[in-house]
């Protein structure tokens, strides 16, 4: 029997015609506020008990006038939706598509519309304006990207935080390094030795270098990321092999691209600020019906052009430049592909802060151990000589197919190329009884290639009264790296004057040796969650990934590592309401010493470390389910840590460290009241050294892991206007392992106000590091690397 739009025999407001005629042409142009995919529907109870979850269905509603979607969404879900005045109905609706609950579809088909959906019982809801009514929407519980989660990420029994796209174009931020500065916990590595510098990252006191990923490919290269085709960032806390293979021993980093939709977007925006910034990005998305590729089938393309020098540092400055076209073929169908293609050329002037100072140095014998007592803008390197070029590709084909409302298959294939050119000056001190700074050079040519395979099968169903969501998947990786050193003599200037555009006369040498190494890795994995009842669920899953790597290194030797990594994970979750979990998990990881490939090429005849944590934690929506709080205890133990060996029949290092880390964490993101949006956390890290075959290090902390992290972000929107802002707090960290050098710990605050000018553009200014702080934001052995002093930018965001 078809349901009929049931239309509310209430008094239409005066102002609702002209408002959905406004609506109309906002949404046209592909402006609007982008409604929430992420709840889930509010349980029905009943006597103090907790009612069956709604169902998931399986829809592909194409978009169209919002009255045809909508009595499309009612034909399949028995929901009756009523609508209050007739010109809501001729809004454009982007559909839906995929599996999800009727509630989450109707939030997809309303998004963009500029309506909201209020519930009036149990498959009953009414539409309204949101100006009269803000939208329902928890930012921190959007389906993660990766198929091998299958709950919504209030049921994830492990601490992740996403930073969706708004959160990114509110703080103005214009990297990788900058978005990330929204997760506590979470640090950033100088370049030293033989680690490149690039977004060189830590979580939870462990490397996260080789452990980000593009959509869940890893993406190895030594490179600076641009957020200008990021939907959101996705990272998830503890070691998760199980998820995304070797490494990932204090969690991963997922980016996850903007995709074509069924909408009209004409976006861009035009920045300019201090320390002569100057950005511009394109967003645009169309529907290629006018092709005769049918109304199903869309075309994305996010251009970027940015060249910015680096506040409170003298001579650094970056130039880039970025493009990312997309196409998807058979949106709001059970099949569908996606064809993307990405790349990013940088021409940058590489920065390696300021040096140490010695242990033994007399000469600054009060600072010893200390960062050399110079102002921030101090640079040590070569103008002339000093550069840093990156490159990035990437090609992707998606394959999606929902059989039916149980199953569904999802396979991706990605071809990556990335480069990486690059001289820098790490300035060290000449002698201890001097402060002669020594300009020594450190050079990299890099070159990364990927050809990845991933496929994911997701199955539903019921053993008994037992539900069931399986997922199982393979995949096939090869990567290619090469490298190849570069050597000069060292020049030499003054501690406190060095001259940027003083000429390098040394000769430059190429080795003629170069690194080559391959690395092939099959996967496979299974994962189930079980969900006994209401109240209970039990998660479990297991991975087995045989990594293959050989080739030479650049001193050159011959190196090969070939091992059969098991990875588990399991957990279990208590469902008070639909609205809140406590859970406690258990999960490892496995790190070859060769997962970097020549970027690590450490020592190949161990076996990989392994990683162990446990967690417990809670997570509950509040606010009418518009808030997710989140609070955990974990520790995180490698029982087998590389250390030095000792005997003279010891190979270089030895399995026989061991490393805990144990914390809290707690945070919060998404509406506390209308209006009133915030995303915050606070991590407590005591990450320590139990056991290593230096006694110097025993008993002392992790190097560049602080005990204490906080990051805030609060924004406030009334009528036009939108105000945030929040401070970021990192505690005291150490530059070393044997804890004899540290850096204070810092605050910075930011802020941000925009006015929505009229409903094709608006202007947002931004003040970042406004208490102007003099912190250092990158540590490595041998040098640190000063974060930026106060700037600000003024954005012009358009939309047609």
């Amino acid at each position: 029997m078809r349901i009929k739009i049931k239309k509310e025999r209430t008094r239409p407001d005066p102002r609702a015609k002209w408002l959905a005629g406004a609506l109309t042409a906002c949404t046209a142009a592909g402006v609007g506020p982008a409604a929430s995919l992420r709840a889930q529907d509010p349980p029905a109870e009943k006597g103090g008990q907790v009612q069956q979850p709604s169902p998931v269905i399986s829809f592909a509603i194409p978009a169209g006038p919002l009255g045809e979607v909508l009595r499309a969404f009612q034909d399949a879900s028995g929901w009756q939706v009523s609508v209050p005045d007739p010109a809501m109905e001729n809004l454009p609706s982007k559909g839906v598509s995929g599996r999800a609950t009727a509630s989450e579809a109707l939030r997809r088909i309303l998004s963009g519309t500029g309506l909201a959906q209020r519930p009036t019982g149990a498959r009953e809801a009414v539409l309204e304006f949101e100006a009269v009514h803000s939208s329902i929407q928890v930012l921190d519980t959007v389906p993660l990207a990766s198929p091998r989660y299958t709950e919504p990420l209030r049921d994830i029994p492990q601490t992740i935080t996403v930073i969706p796209r708004s959160v990114i174009e509110q703080q103005g931020a214009t990297s990788l390094t900058e978005v990330l500065r929204n997760v506590p916990g979470l640090t950033i590595a100088a370049g030293e030795g033989g680690t490149p510098a690039g977004d060189n990252l830590t979580l939870r006191g462990n490397s996260a270098r080789n452990d980000i990923f593009v959509d869940g490919v890893r993406d190895l290269s030594p490179q600076s990321r641009d957020p200008f085709n990021l939907e959101e960032v996705q990272v998830t806390k503890g070691p998760t092999s199980v998820i995304s293979g070797r490494g990932s021993a204090g969690g991963t980093i997922n980016l996850v691209s903007k995709a074509p939709g069924p909408g009209r977007i004409i976006g861009g925006s035009f920045a300019l600020g201090s320390a002569a910034t100057r950005r511009a990005t394109v967003d645009l998305n169309t529907s290629l019906r006018r092709l005769g590729l049918g109304e199903r089938s869309a075309f994305r393309l996010n251009l970027l052009a940015h060249h910015a020098a680096v506040p409170g540092r003298n001579a650094v400055e970056n130039s880039r430049w970025g493009m990312a076209p997309s196409l998807a073929f058979g949106l709001g169908t059970p099949t569908r592909l996606t064809l993307s293609y990405y790349k990013l050329k940088q021409d940058n002037l590489s920065d390696y802060g300021i040096p140490w100072v010695p242990a033994a140095n007399n000469a600054l014998a009060s600072y010893r151990d200390q960062p050399a007592p110079v102002p921030r803008e101090t640079f040590y390197g070569f103008r002339n000589r000093d550069r840093e070029v990156l490159s990035q590709d990437a090609a992707t084909v998606k394959f999606e197919h929902t059989f039916n409302d149980s199953a569904e298959l999802r396979s991706q294939l990605r071809y990556g190329l990335a480069g990486r050119n690059s001289i820098a000056t790490p300035p060290r001190f000449a002698s201890n009884d001097s402060t002669t700074i020594n300009r020594e050079m450190r050079s990299w040519v890099a070159e990364d290639r990927i050809l990845d395979s991933q496929t994911d099968f997701t199955a539903r169903g019921n053993t008994g009264p037992v539900r069931h969501a399986l997922v199982a998947g393979i995949a096939l990786t090869s990567e290619w790296n090469q490298r190849i050193n570069r050597t000069a003599p060292n020049a030499q200037t003054t501690l406190l004057n060095p001259n940027p555009d003083d000429p390098y006369t040394g000769v430059i040498t190429t080795s003629p040796y170069v690194g080559d190494i391959t690395g092939k890795t099959q996967s496979a994995w299974l994962f189930d969650t079980a969900k006994f009842g209401n109240h209970w669920e039990a998660a479990g899953g297991a991975r087995f990934d045989r990594f293959d790597a050989a080739g030479v290194n650049t001193t050159p030797a011959p190196v090969r590592q070939l091992v059969n990594m098991p990875s588990l994970r399991g957990s279990l979750m208590f469902k008070p309401t639909q609205s809140g979990s406590i859970y406690a998990s258990y999960g490892t990881s496995q790190s070859p010493s060769l997962e970097g490939l020549s970027y690590s090429t450490a020592n190949t005849s161990i076996p990989p470390e392994k990683t162990y944590t446990v967690e417990t934690g809670a997570k509950w929506e509040t606010a009418s389910r518009r808030l997710l709080l989140s609070g955990a205890l974990f520790r995180v133990a490698k029982d087998n840590a590389r250390t030095p060996g000792l005997s003279p029949t010891d190979p270089p290092q030895v399995l026989a460290g061991r490393q805990v880390s144990r914390g809290v964490e707690l945070s919060a993101s998404g509406e506390i009241v209308r209006s009133l949006r915030v995303l915050g956390a606070y991590t407590f890290l005591d990450a320590r050294i139990q056991s290593s075959n230096n006694p110097l290090e025993v008993g002392k902390y992790f190097q560049n892991t602080p005990r204490h992290a906080s990051s805030i972000w609060i924004t406030y929107t009334a009528r036009r206007f939108t105000l945030g802002g929040g401070p970021r707090i990192m505690g005291l960290r150490y530059g070393n392992n044997t804890n004899t050098r540290h850096v204070d710990g810092y605050v910075t605050i930011d802020a941000m106000a925009s006015w929505r000018i009229n409903r094709y553009a608006d202007l947002r200014f931004n003040l970042s590091n406004l208490n102007n702080a003099f912190y250092f934001e990158r540590l490595g052995g041998g040098h640190l690397i000063p974060g930026p002093s106060r700037y600000f930018m003024v954005t012009t965001n358009l939309n047609f």
